[in-house]
């Protein structure tokens, strides 16, 4: 008779040794769905068969043979590195050395190494004694009509620091300050084209520059006749101090100068041009 055994699942009574639940088909028994063999005990090492009586004999060691000697390498020799001595030119046929000179490539006892081209070196302040003594030298070299343009020229750029316009409520405006910018930049322009033309430092023709040199100082004296023209306004305006009514705005001692200026730098072009004609 079959032992009745209850399922865990649906604890419904069913036979023992069952896989699968009659009632919920819910897995009983996972052993008889696997068909994986099951490890066996490994057996035991079967020993040899001794005989009755008899001791094993133990090895003896081989006498009469010798070990094989073991040869040392030689040390290396020091290299003229590690020793400091200095080789001289081999005297073997092909090397190079043998075909040099030795004054050529050894360097001679007290003498030092002059310096590389990537080695660091400081730059050189610049003299101030040098630049005016160069500066002067330039100037010298100058003919008449180009000393009259250089002098023009600075006279210029100085104009441009005093005050170019007189106004009530801003005061003294200077040169610099907007008015005469263009001015102070062309009157640079002449001065760089001066120079570039007297030490002839670009291969151009040379008409060229003088071309450029009248019109960059025609520029600068162009612009200082339109600030005075915009400087001037002759309407009478109570004055920020004291009581006395003055011109709204009037130009300054700086934009005549400019054109004093100017106007010399373009006569000795003019000069200029005539003596290489």
């Amino acid at each position: 008779m079959l032992r009745r055994m209850q399922c865990p699942s649906c604890s419904e009574e069913i036979d023992e040794g069952v896989a699968i639940c009659p009632h919920c088909d819910a897995v009983v028994d996972p052993s008889a769905f696997d068909d994986s063999p099951r490890p066996s005990k490994p057996a035991a090492p079967k020993r040899p068969p001794t005989r009755s009586g008899v001791k094993p004999v133990a090895k003896k060691p081989v006498s009469g043979v010798k070990k094989a000697a073991v040869k040392k390498k030689p040390a290396p020799k020091p290299s003229a590195a590690d020793t400091g001595e200095t080789t001289g030119p081999s005297s073997g046929a092909g090397d190079w050395r043998s075909r040099v000179d030795p004054e050529d490539w050894t360097q001679p006892q007290g003498a030092s190494p002059g310096p590389r081209a990537n080695d660091f070196q400081p730059d050189k302040a610049i003299d101030a004694d040098d630049f005016i003594g160069g500066l002067r030298q330039f100037v010298d070299s100058l003919s008449a009509g180009d000393k009259l343009s250089f002098f023009g020229a600075v006279a210029t750029i100085l104009s441009c620091s005093f005050p170019w316009k007189e106004t009530v409520v801003d005061g003294d405006v200077l040169g610099l300050a907007g008015p005469g910018l263009v001015t102070f930049m062309m009157a640079c322009l002449t001065l760089v084209v001066l120079t570039l033309r007297v030490n002839k430092t670009l291969k151009v023709n040379e008409l060229l520059l003088w071309a450029a040199q009248l019109g960059t100082l025609s520029m600068g004296v162009l612009w200082a006749v339109v600030s005075i023209t915009q400087s001037w306004d002759p309407t009478f305006a109570r004055a920020v101090e004291g009581n006395q009514e003055v011109w709204v705005s009037k130009p300054s001692f700086g934009v005549i100068l400019a054109v004093l200026g100017g106007a010399l730098t373009g006569f000795g072009t003019v000069l200029g041009l005539k003596g290489k004609s």
